[in-house]
């Protein structure tokens, strides 16, 4: 049975070869199984517990993902990026990678070297300008076949809710009326600066699209540095989809709650799951590279 065992590593590794798939894990996997199989002939009681220790050390962190804007988010084989702010002071020593979004610069990871990153409730407080490089960099960062999940305020849920005056989809977000509401929803800057009267004449006059940049494009951009908290960005499905496509992603998919193609990013609990900030006024987009 030894030497079955360990003429089938063998072959699997010349397979391996002879398939161009050869990487240093399979390397690494392939000779501990073989230098364990000898061992065992020589010690039981020595190699049961190096056999664990070695085979964490390989699968450990077998992909990086990165949760980008995740604060304190802490789940296992997950790195977090962020950049702590007067409004989001989270503890640096939780955040594996600090990092403005909103600095122009490449992200810091070479490429291809990610696997998964997802994003819950972040792009809403990025100035338009800089999303585009960001999905530019998140398709140079993944590996192939590897995607980004984003989740962020559905703007096609906040604009009907408020053609038909429903005050329940607003809730979470301050306000004395809901046209305050409203403004908070998706640019917090001019909640208080825009009279219903003016709100109600551009939302009737201006196209959906056109009526969210109007208000978002006029916002100061030296505001969201000063009130990271505020939304100042308005997204929904067919937005992302095109600033996907153009960054070259092919394969982008409207999801639903907790229904990610990959295990990996299907989990509960706010801070350490996914899907879990405020689903209900939100929108689901997978893109796989």
């Amino acid at each position: 049975m030894f030497y079955q065992n360990l003429l089938f590593n063998l072959k699997n590794l010349k397979k391996l070869i002879k398939n161009y798939d050869l990487t240093l894990k399979s390397i690494l996997s392939l000779g501990v199984r073989a230098f364990l199989l000898c061992a065992k002939m020589i010690d039981e009681n020595f190699i049961v517990p190096l056999k664990i220790r070695i085979m964490k050390l390989i699968y450990r962190k077998k992909y990086r993902m990165i949760n980008i804007g995740g604060g304190d988010y802490h789940r296992r084989y997950w790195s977090v990026l962020d950049f702590p702010s007067e409004h989001y002071s989270y503890d640096p020593k939780k955040i594996q990678y600090i990092f403005d979004l909103t600095s122009g610069k490449p992200l810091p990871f070479r490429d291809k070297t990610v696997k998964f990153f997802f994003s819950a409730h972040t792009f809403e407080h990025i100035p338009q300008e800089h999303c585009q490089h960001i999905f530019n960099e998140l398709f140079r960062c993944l590996e192939k076949d590897g995607a980004i999940r984003i989740t962020s305020p559905d703007f096609d849920k906040g604009y009907e809710a408020y053609s038909k005056k429903n005050k329940n989809f607003f809730v979470k977000f301050p306000g004395d009326n809901i046209h305050q509401k409203f403004l908070n929803f998706f640019a917090t800057y001019f909640m208080e600066k825009t009279s219903k009267r003016e709100l109600e004449k551009n939302f009737k006059e201006m196209n959906k699209n056109d009526f969210a940049d109007y208000y978002t494009l006029k916002v100061p951009r030296d505001y969201q540095k000063s009130h990271g908290g505020d939304h100042i960005n308005w997204w929904n499905f067919e937005k992302a989809k095109k600033m996907l496509y153009k960054a070259g992603f092919r394969k982008i998919f409207l999801s639903k709650k907790q229904q990610s193609q990959f295990h990996e990013m299907r989990g509960r609990g706010r801070g350490k799951g996914f899907d879990s900030t405020h689903p209900e006024i939100s929108f689901f987009c997978e893109a796989v590279k």
